[in-house]
């Protein structure tokens, strides 16, 4: 196994859950654009996250973990056509592995995205901040926003426009760097 061992199970299991949850939406695109039947697809999943969690001491800690789900899952979208010769195919062999390294890749671009994202918004002041939890976390209006802070509903607005532009640019900026 590659890295270090988390403390105990119960921590490297709490690691797999939350890494999945992040994967999931991906890996079930995947899954869905190959298989027809939404019974197989919910067979297809199953199958992947518990090779992913009877392998999980083989995942690599720092490196993709969507990447190695999509790969998990493209192995186990092989076994189920191989065993349901029957079935139409959506997508040759090629195509699919086309169609994976696709999403890896937007996948890891989100991901780039999301960091920056994170990144910028703790650059930002806690006003700023606190004016975007509000208005997007807790969904607020723009009206119930001026009116905690005492100011005109326009001054909200265009607080949240500039606040937008500075993280617009900001994610841009970061994401030039390191590409």
């Amino acid at each position: 196994m590659g890295g270090a061992q988390p403390s105990n199970n119960k921590d490297q299991m709490s690691r797999m859950a939350m890494l999945w949850g992040k994967a999931l939406p991906s890996v079930s695109a995947f899954v869905h654009s190959i298989v027809r039947n939404q019974h197989d697809v919910d067979d297809v999943l199953q199958a992947t996250v518990s090779y992913i969690a009877e392998h999980f001491e083989d995942y690599e800690p720092g490196t993709p973990f969507v990447a190695w789900a999509i790969s998990v899952a493209r192995f186990r979208v092989m076994e189920y056509r191989h065993q349901n010769k029957r079935q139409p195919l959506l997508l040759g062999d090629d195509s699919m592995a086309s169609l994976s390294t696709a999403m890896i890749k937007e996948a890891e671009s989100i991901d780039d995205r999301l960091e920056a994202l994170e990144h910028c918004i703790g650059r930002l002041g806690e006003r700023h901040q606190q004016v975007l939890a509000d208005r997007y976390y807790e969904q607020q209006s723009r009206e119930q926003i001026a009116e905690a802070l005492g100011i005109k509903v326009n001054s909200v607005s265009v607080m949240l426009l500039r606040i937008r532009q500075v993280l617009h640019d900001c994610i841009n900026s970061r994401l030039e760097r390191i590409q």
